[in-house]
């Protein structure tokens, strides 16, 4: 706790445009994150989660904090539909900030959060080999109590992110993320228009064909 409450004294503004934080109505990333099943220990103010299938590992910590982003409120993990879900502890309408480390560096990361009020949400994230957390482009969100919003951050090597919002945090579940290395399940925008680009070539190739081979029936 202590390493996460000087962290948060460095907060700073957005820095890089290519690292964004959006609505997100797309697929989960490639990666599910689950509770742990070797670190079991919950209702404190930190708990883990696992980055492999069978839950066999313990290397993502999940820090509940106050709204001051330094003190600590303890937290619930759960299983729900294969995804790590987080709620507060007590139900005392103290969770306004989630600290999520991950051992292993990630360039994607994607949440679904439902707030108690009225609020925004936002991100901010700490750049793989970094010591100071920034706030991601995009950020904050408005968003209307009791609804089921869902986000990504992404266009960075990430270490660590924090989910804050202005309204006491009811859950965030759906945690999925796309770790280092990996390949990337949602492809980028200009991804998207090499391949559309790729699609209208090769159609173009075919109605071509079909016509040369027209005309070459009508000759014969």
């Amino acid at each position: 706790m202590t390493a996460v409450a000087a962290a948060t004294l460095g907060l700073a503004t957005p820095a890089s445009a290519a690292i964004l934080f959006q609505d997100f109505n797309g697929p989960d990333l490639d990666t599910m994150i689950k509770a742990s099943k070797t670190n079991t220990q919950n209702d404190n103010v930190q708990v883990f989660g696992s980055t492999t299938n069978d839950g066999s590992s313990a290397n993502v910590t999940f820090t509940g904090l106050l709204g001051d982003q330094a003190t600590g409120t303890k937290i619930h993990i759960t299983d729900g539909a294969g995804f790590a879900s987080i709620t507060d502890e007590d139900g005392a309408e103290s969770l306004y900030n989630l600290i999520v480390d991950v051992d292993q560096d990630f360039t994607a990361y994607q949440f679904s959060i439902q707030l108690i009020n009225d609020g925004t949400v936002s991100i901010y994230y700490m750049l793989a080999g970094g010591s100071g957390w920034t706030l991601a482009t995009g950020s904050p969100i408005d968003q209307k109590a009791n609804t089921n919003n869902q986000y990504l951050l992404s266009g960075g090597t990430f270490s660590a992110i924090m989910i804050s919002s202005n309204s006491p945090i009811d859950f965030v579940k759906q945690n999925s993320i796309t770790l280092a290395g990996s390949t990337p399940s949602v492809p980028e925008p200009a991804t998207w228009g090499l391949m559309l680009l790729g699609f209208g070539g090769m159609g173009f190739a075919l109605r071509r064909g079909r016509r040369r081979n027209a005309t070459l029936m009508q000759i014969a």
